[in-house]
């Protein structure tokens, strides 16, 4: 009984934990208590969710048929019932719990792709790369205009550049990590923000930073992001 209460306590609090590190998917998570963890609290944190707004992959670039629907929800009732048969099991440790929901999250993956047609999987190969050219655009608009408000000299332009550039392979190499739970997803994420704004001050001066500062802060009371 101890033994189960002590494995209790430890998934609660590793649960918890995602209070704190929902920067990129959950910002509006609220505090709930640990000492119950029901089904509804459990799904909050991220593990019967992909993470929010890369949910399934692909899912958004994909007409599905009506056949291809109906097994989706098959594949997906079947990983929050496995999910939640997992969390019931009390006399597994947090380690074997983590590595049992990441293989969990393998599964429901393998089987979705699996679905999908030549022509599917090219729709989905097309929108990726779209979304990265626009993504490019975006980038070097937001470095122009950083450039032209902070008098940037194009050694500094460059080294953004090339830290944009190393952010956005990191990201997405997170991304695709399938060995990462949502929540150690959120909390490698904060540490790359982190780590960006250590670049700006390192390359900016100190003029620049304020600056840079205010339009950020500009942008952020918009509802946007530089």
């Amino acid at each position: 009984m101890d033994r189960q209460f002590n494995t209790l306590l430890k998934k609660t609090g590793f649960l918890a934990g995602a209070l704190f590190l929902g920067w990129i998917a959950q910002a509006q998570a609220q505090a709930q208590s640990t000492t119950t963890l029901s089904d509804s609290t459990h799904q909050q944190y991220g593990y019967h969710h992909d993470w929010k707004g890369h949910r399934d992959g692909f899912r958004d670039a994909i007409h599905y048929t009506p056949e291809q629907r109906k097994q989706l929800m098959a594949i997906k009732k079947e990983y929050h019932q496995k999910s939640q048969d997992l969390f019931n099991q009390d006399n597994i440790t947090l380690k074997e719990y983590k590595a049992g929901l990441v293989a969990l999250q393998k599964e429901k993956k393998e089987k979705m792709a699996a679905l999908l047609t030549p022509q599917q999987k090219d729709e989905v190969a097309a929108r990726k790369s779209r979304m990265d050219e626009n993504r490019k655009v975006m980038e070097a608009a937001h470095l122009e205009r950083l450039k032209l408000r902070l008098n940037l000299t194009d050694d500094q332009v460059a080294k953004i550049k090339a830290d944009n550039e190393n952010l956005h392979n990191q990201v997405k190499a997170i991304h695709e990590n399938d060995n990462l739970l949502p929540q150690q997803k959120r909390e490698q994420m904060k540490a790359l923000l982190a780590k960006r704004t250590d670049t700006y001050k390192s390359v900016l001066t100190p003029e620049q930073y304020s600056q840079f500062e205010k339009m950020h802060n500009g942008f952020r009371g918009r509802g946007n992001t530089i």
